[in-house]
């Protein structure tokens, strides 16, 4: 499934004010989530009416009670979903964690008695999917100066071997992939490839640290391809309060260069 965002955002930058290309490519590998309590979940029917209650470690607890009712055939106001407390989700239990909780809960309607099940590390692991590999391949057009002209990116997502939340990830990987920096001409395509293994979900961040991890490779190659220290390639293209991102958003109360300069000031940063 493709997504593309096309924008020229500033007519008075034409593309052909950028005296210099690179092309280049990255990968991004998979992220385990690694929550210290695997997923979990106890279903108590309630003996009457087909009522059941569930208590699952979820970030989900209202899609948990839409399937929980649409596997056993019920209305969802005779489900209940209690979550207490989770060890760990960050995203791993947003929507891979409805599995179980559905397995456990037509075990115990069948047999009228309490099921828990708790999965291993292993079968966790194997079953609940991680954080989308991506592969970016892009071109920059930029000054003699290093101020950015133009962006054209492909973004290849590996969601495997179903949708589930691929295609908002790959969404907001497109809307990161500009960082911090302003550029006046960007063409974006999303893809998100299906591919044989366990399908990837939600990870913190949410495709947008794929974005930028991206977006930081990119800038770094123009720095050196103009001898220059990356921080000035930085701090020549960072927006400013008031401009426009390629998704349209306009940049209100947008301070990142107080935030910049009191980094440079408080810690031991430097770019080597």
């Amino acid at each position: 499934m493709d997504k593309q965002v096309n924008f020229e955002l500033d007519s008075k930058v034409p593309l052909s004010e950028a005296t210099k290309h690179i092309e280049g490519s990255m990968r991004i590998a998979a992220q385990e989530h690694f929550y210290l309590e695997t997923q979990a979940s106890l279903a108590v029917p309630k003996g009457e009416d087909d009522e059941i209650e569930i208590y699952a470690s979820t970030q989900n607890p209202t899609e948990t009670q839409h399937l929980v009712a649409h596997v056993l055939g019920i209305p969802a106001n005779r489900v209940v979903c209690k979550v207490k407390r989770l060890g760990g989700g960050f995203g791993g239990k947003e929507t891979r964690s409805v599995f179980l909780s559905c397995a456990v809960a037509v075990a115990a309607n069948k047999l009228q008695k309490p099921i828990r099940y708790m999965l291993s590390r292993e079968e966790d692991m194997v079953l609940s999917g991680m954080r989308h590999p991506f592969l970016g391949k892009y071109r920059v057009g930029y000054t003699d100066e290093g101020k950015l002209i133009s962006l054209d990116l492909d973004l290849y997502s590996n969601g495997g071997y179903s949708m589930d939340l691929s295609l908002p990830v790959v969404e907001r990987a497109m809307t990161h992939s500009d960082n911090v920096y302003k550029i006046p001409n960007v063409r974006i395509t999303g893809r998100v490839c299906k591919t044989n293994l366990t399908s990837n979900t939600a990870f913190r961040g949410f495709g947008g640290p794929q974005g930028m991890m991206i977006a930081e490779n990119w800038i770094n190659q123009v720095a050196e391809s103009l001898g220059k220290s990356v921080d000035q390639i930085r701090e020549l293209n960072f927006y400013k309060t008031g401009e426009i991102t390629h998704f349209r958003q306009v940049l209100d109360d947008f301070h990142w260069d107080k935030v910049w300069k009191e980094m440079l000031e408080t810690t031991d940063y430097k770019f080597v």
